[in-house]
């Protein structure tokens, strides 16, 4: 996702992708779901799993990295 090759990804994938989304969210408090867009989590999201990563937890980690949870 470094804006030179598109990534593509099965819909398995964007099954979980979508579910780990919902997940991280839920793990703000409503303080800074307030403060935060969902797409910033969701573009995290997606930079690990252009880099391979398929974890459903690796992959919520990488969304909520820098924020106490």
């Amino acid at each position: 996702m470094d804006g030179k090759e598109p990534t593509y990804f099965d819909l398995e994938t964007v099954a979980l992708l979508r579910e780990t989304l919902d997940d991280a969210w839920d793990c703000l408090r409503p303080q800074q779901r307030a403060t935060m867009l969902k797409t910033t989590l969701a573009v995290r999201i997606l930079k690990a799993a252009a880099q391979g990563e398929r974890d459903r937890e690796r992959l919520r980690d990488a969304a909520l990295m820098g924020l106490a949870a």
